[in-house]
């Protein structure tokens, strides 16, 4: 016999039906579970330990530069080797994913994670510069499986009414790993190139807590993450588990055919491209103006990042309520642009508080597009994967962030910072341009109201 057909959301239950063109009614149990709360905060915990070694050492690249005696060129390499790393290895690990499970995927991230922890412990000595990019490209394994994951944990245990904001939590743990990876360092490895044994004990501090709490992290999501709830939380996502699945390569081949989604690929990838850019470059920009506030970049760093935190959230309840992706994603580009002028004029400004609080309101929009992007990536490629989804999304903020790093790096030590900033002042202007191209027709909005009024009936 059939069960009982039950929606379950905040203790109330309603009848309804589960609606397929291409398979007989069936009745369908959907449930909301708060352990959905305790998944996301998980992931959300790993991602952020994951993303910290992104501005761990350009967060102080003068001192690193100095105590492993190499250029900051150097140094810089420490975060684009994850760009580039990701680039490269997206396409076969997103296939890889594809078939794993969200467990197995959160699983790996958490490993990879506790063994990079663990190898800063070779890199004590000023001559262990080798082992620095080693744990880099380890954080670049972890950022493969890690990036993509938000969408889909949302898709799979949040209901269609939270899916915005859970996708922007599930985006806040990676964000806040960046903000705190530029005043971690800092806070705890001495700003005195000439007191080495000092900035070695400082380092290995750093490796004793990061590695200690990655490894606790790895054995919580081993013995209590979950794949999946045993009900769906929404009726498209119970209708989405009987549809068959294409293979992985015609799913991006769809996508890439789809030219909305090809525009929000280059939008997504110049925007949280230059995102990557400011926070490999951004000591050297305020270290220009105002030598030898290495801490107090550090704490520009985490709030440029942390307001950023802020305008995710916000966009998230305000796509959930409201479901403008377009217009959300429009103010957002122009938000940053003015924000962006006000950052790079203010900077000639001899007081460091006024760089505090422009840095804050251009951390605020720009970082807040990355939730979005995902979002909107989402609507337009419905039904198809969200996490391969995010993966592209992933790969194109990689590329640009690889290529504007470079050129701006390159701008600022030749040409100065009114050139760079005016070079990513362009780049901005083009996404704004851009998104007004990028069509309103939200499929998986459809498919959920479409689905909501069936069952109402």
């Amino acid at each position: 016999m059939e069960p009982s057909v039950v929606v379950i959301s905040n203790n109330n239950c309603l009848p309804v039906q589960d609606v397929t063109d291409d398979t007989p009614q069936k009745n369908v149990d959907i449930k909301v579970y708060k352990r959905r709360l305790w998944v996301l905060g998980l992931f959300s915990f790993s991602s952020m330990m994951s993303a910290m070694t992104f501005p761990q050492y350009v967060s102080m690249a003068n001192i690193n530069s100095c105590f492993y005696g190499v250029s900051s060129e150097a140094v810089d390499w420490t975060t684009l080797i994850i760009l580039i790393v990701y680039l490269v290895f997206i396409l076969p690990v997103s296939s890889l994913i594809n078939y794993m499970d969200l467990r197995w995927t959160v699983i790996c991230t958490g490993f990879w994670n506790a063994v990079g922890a663990a190898t800063q412990f070779a890199t004590l000595s000023p001559d262990s510069f080798p082992f620095v990019m080693v744990v880099s490209f380890f954080a670049a394994l972890s950022n493969l499986f890690v990036l993509g994951v938000p969408p889909a944990l949302a898709a799979k245990w949040f209901p269609s009414r939270e899916l915005s904001r859970a996708c922007s939590f599930g985006v806040f743990g990676n964000q806040l790993g960046v903000a705190i990876g530029f005043v971690f360092s800092p806070l705890i490895v001495p700003a005195d190139c000439s007191r080495k044994d000092l900035i070695s004990i400082g380092k290995r501090n750093v490796a004793y807590i990061l590695t200690a709490v990655n490894l606790v992290v790895f054995i919580l999501i081993v013995f209590t993450f979950q794949n999946a709830p045993k009900n769906p939380p929404s009726l498209a996502q119970a209708q989405k588990r009987k549809e068959s699945s294409e293979s992985h390569t015609q799913i991006i081949m769809n996508m890439l055919k789809n030219p909305n989604f090809i525009l929000i690929l280059i939008v997504y990838g110049l925007m949280v491209g230059s995102y990557y850019a400011i926070g490999t470059i951004l000591n050297s920009l305020i270290l220009y103006f105002f030598p030898h506030k290495e801490m107090q970049v550090g704490w520009m760093g985490l709030l440029f990042v942390v307001c950023g935190l802020v305008g995710s959230i916000i966009a998230g309840f305000t796509l959930d309520s409201t479901h403008k992706f377009k217009e959300t994603s429009i103010a957002i580009c122009c938000a940053s642009l003015v924000t962006l002028i006000i950052f790079s004029g203010c900077l000639y400004v001899n007081h460091l508080w006024v760089q505090f609080i422009t840095i804050c309101l251009f951390g605020f929009c720009l970082t807040s597009f990355l939730p979005i992007g995902f979002e909107y990536g989402i609507e337009v490629t419905y039904p198809q994967s969200e996490a391969i989804s995010a993966c592209l999304l992933n790969a194109s903020a990689m590329l640009f962030g690889i290529v504007l790093t470079e050129m701006l790096s390159h701008i600022l030590e030749n040409e100065g910072p009114l050139s760079s900033n005016a070079a990513l002042t362009v780049t901005i202007f083009i996404c704004c341009i851009i998104t007004t191209f990028i069509t309103r027709d939200y499929k998986r909005c459809k498919k959920n109201a479409e689905i909501k009024f069936i069952s109402s009936q």
